[in-house]
């Protein structure tokens, strides 16, 4: 995945807007539905499911370029490249402390699993999920010296491939 953070230079520094974007498949285990109810809690700001358009992946970057916020509130993620484009152009993820998220994300931007674990538990903590939002989103400056600090510590420790590259030179200087 090294190739995003140049693929995307052309997207990082977009005027941004109060923007939130799903960026995620439309699927149960994705709770699509949670995202449409903050919509309707939030309508202050825009939200944009991007699977419901058809988007080039030029417009697809042009929208995480203005965003000011990824959120996901994934019951099944295996690594998350859509928050990961989302960091690389300075946009807030807002991710829940599960799944690949929990080792992935800088404590600022994930929140309780329990507050969006099913809709009865999205319904209970409905109220935190949305100030979350609403702090992020109107201190969204604030926030992006530790966009930068989650982009390092992804680029470093999960999309890069320095690791391997190290074994297999270690595997052929051994074998030379």
């Amino acid at each position: 995945m090294e190739y995003l953070s140049d693929s995307l230079t052309q997207y990082k520094g977009m005027e941004k807007r109060d923007l939130i974007l799903f960026p995620h498949r439309i699927a149960p285990e994705k709770q699509p539905d949670i995202f449409r109810d903050l919509k309707q809690q939030l309508p202050q700001y825009e939200f944009v499911m991007c699977q419901e358009q058809e988007l080039t992946k030029n417009e697809y970057h042009n929208l995480l370029g203005e965003a000011k916020l990824v959120f996901s509130a994934n019951l099944q993620e295996t690594l998350g490249i859509s928050w990961y484009e989302g960091v690389l152009v300075d946009t807030i993820p807002l991710v829940p402390d599960r799944l690949s998220y929990s080792e992935m994300a800088v404590d600022a931007f994930s929140y309780p699993s329990t507050w969006t674990q099913s809709w009865k538990s999205y319904d209970r903590y409905r109220t935190h999920v949305v100030n979350r939002i609403t702090y992020l989103m109107e201190n969204y400056e604030t926030y992006l010296p530790l966009v930068l600090k989650q982009r390092k510590k992804l680029e470093r420790d999960f999309f890069s491939g320095d690791k391997i590259y190290k074994v297999i030179d270690n595997a052929i200087k051994n074998n030379a």
